[in-house]
């Protein structure tokens, strides 16, 4: 058993990410898994569960480099910012890259099989 998080949720008090976290702690310790939020009191009931709370912001892409440092997976949950996800999203996994983040899973957009959006190709 791992002593710090080996698996990142990103947007985790989100409606998807709560959904992601709470299946997670299912199958996985607590102490295996972090959250990447912007505001610390709105995940106080996962780090009171033992999950490890770190702030990053989509917005703030320096952030992503602490926040991701000792992580082996990482689930990034698609912002809703439409004309500003991309460059998001890259900032994420550019940190991912640096942090040496193994596995990076994305849940790309709503609808993605029928979206003329981009990413959703």
């Amino acid at each position: 058993m791992s002593s710090s998080p080996r698996i990142l949720v990103t947007a985790a008090t989100g409606q998807l990410g709560r959904k992601v976290v709470a299946q997670l702690l299912e199958r996985v310790p607590a102490a295996e898994l972090a959250v990447a939020v912007r505001n610390a009191d709105a995940a106080a009931d996962l780090a009171a569960a033992g999950v490890q709370v770190r702030i990053a912001d989509y917005e703030q892409p320096a952030g992503w480099d602490a926040a991701l440092a000792g992580i082996e997976r990482v689930l990034l949950i698609s912002s809703n910012a439409i004309g500003r996800r991309t460059a998001q999203h890259r900032s994420v996994i550019d940190a991912a890259v640096r942090a040496g983040v193994q596995l990076i899973a994305y849940t790309s957009v709503l609808r993605a099989d029928s979206s003329a959006l981009g990413l959703a190709a």
